[in-house]
């Protein structure tokens, strides 16, 4: 810059058309090519060439997103190594991108966050323009990560971030589905049902709408089905059920966990009619549907409500089978909150049987993780049930306890006795 500024041209104005700072008028910008020897017809010769080697390269890194979704990670590691860009080149970001989903897939979650950062702050640094929507696909990813952690209150901040930064006119226009999905999930994990409710609500007509991503939907779909169905909205429900069912079934070869959602969800819409075997059937399939054992969750849902189902019909011994079953998966498998339910469920064996003690074990511990994790949702039930159980035990000591826990966590859910005016 000091060897280009004179009298007609200043150091500040370079740094303005370096930086595509400002305003600059075509006749200042004539200059600028001069001292630079280069013509304008040059310059956007070589602009074409610069942005064909840009196109290919973004075409390579959505083939190795697709490879990445599909589950090959290793192919998708090797072809990423290809790549060397500069940290100003505007596709570095989608690199870094692609490096945390790897590093995320690898559970290697603090490498996966420091990724996705990344990617954000170079678009920031660079005032790059991604044309895909990349900054909320990054903002997801680390909702993603938080919730892994149980920190919903930083995933829902991620998620809300990944929203604002959503662009309608750019491309990956289903990653508003995803984040929206993902939102729903985290609002009922962090016992917020009320506004997951209102978020499906709110969005459901464009959701039927969607015309860019059937696969963005699948949460959408799993949540409103269970939402009609808690309502006894059983017609409705088992309609949602099946057109998330069918979309599911597209992406079966690779996502085979959201059709066992909805093969599991159909037979919860059974269970709360009542139609026992109809349930039975589905939970049945949901279970010989993944005989690889590529959905180890899902198969710890069919367990619960397969041990639920015969807990109804009081066969208690297929309702432990069941029930243990779900519990070994839930402690393999980390998840806490499929296991607080398996563990409800499981000391119900003993309660619906009147064996109040061997019961209280499940939901002491049921208690504890929820307290751990702030499902207090499931804390309450879990609460609710130990105090049964010291009731009928005849401890008033410890049932007084569990009723001073209950009201505080009626406080913090805002638990109410009637839809009626009391106080403003």
């Amino acid at each position: 810059m000091d060897e280009l500024q004179d009298h007609t041209i200043s150091k500040g104005t370079i740094s303005n058309i370096e930086k595509a700072k400002g305003k600059v008028s075509p006749k200042t910008l004539e200059i600028y090519l001069d001292k630079l020897e280069l013509t304008e017809d040059e310059v956007l010769r070589r602009v074409k060439i610069v942005q064909e080697e840009m196109n290919e390269y973004y075409d390579q890194l959505e083939a190795i997103e697709t490879i990445l979704n599909r589950g090959f990670l290793d192919t998708a590691k090797k072809q990423l190594e290809r790549f060397q860009l500069e940290e100003y080149h505007p596709l570095t970001p989608f690199l870094f991108f692609l490096q945390g989903r790897i590093c995320f897939e690898e559970k290697d979650i603090k490498k996966a966050e420091d990724n996705f950062h990344t990617a954000i702050k170079l678009c920031k640094d660079y005032r790059l323009n991604p044309k895909d929507n990349l900054i909320a696909a990054c903002y997801a990813e680390l909702g993603r990560s938080r919730h892994k952690q149980d920190d919903m209150k930083k995933a829902i901040k991620f998620v809300d971030q990944g929203l604002s930064n959503y662009d309608e006119t750019k491309g990956k226009r289903e990653i508003k589905f995803r984040l929206l999905g993902n939102k729903t999930l985290y609002l009922l994990k962090s016992s917020q049902n009320d506004q997951a409710s209102w978020l499906l609500d709110k969005v459901w007509t464009e959701v039927e709408g969607n015309f860019y991503d059937d696969y963005s939907v699948l949460n959408l779909y799993k949540f409103r089905s269970m939402f009609l169905r808690d309502k006894k909205l059983y017609d409705e429900a088992h309609q949602c059920c099946h057109k998330g069912m069918q979309i599911a079934r597209n992406h079966w070869s690779h996502r085979i966990g959201r059709y066992l959602d909805f093969l599991i969800i159909s037979g919860s819409i059974y269970l709360k009619q009542g139609e026992l075997k109809k349930a039975l059937d589905r939970f049945q399939l949901a279970l010989d549907s993944d005989v690889d054992y590529r959905a180890p969750r899902r198969h710890m849902d069919a367990h619960t409500y397969l041990g639920i189902l015969f807990n109804t019909k009081k066969k208690w011994s297929e309702a432990t089978i069941h029930l243990d079953e779900a519990i070994r998966i839930g402690r393999e498998e980390s998840d806490a909150f499929r296991l607080v339910k398996a563990l409800i469920v499981r000391g119900n064996v003993y309660f619906l049987q009147d064996q109040f003690s061997e019961a209280l074990p499940y939901y002491e511990e049921a208690v504890e993780i929820s307290k751990k994790y702030g499902y207090k949702q499931r804390e309450y039930t879990a609460l609710l049930k130990s105090a049964d159980c010291f009731d009928n035990l005849d401890e008033k000591e410890r049932r007084r306890d569990c009723l001073d826990s209950m009201y505080r966590l009626q406080k913090d859910l805002q638990i109410k006795s009637e839809d009626e005016i009391y106080e403003v």
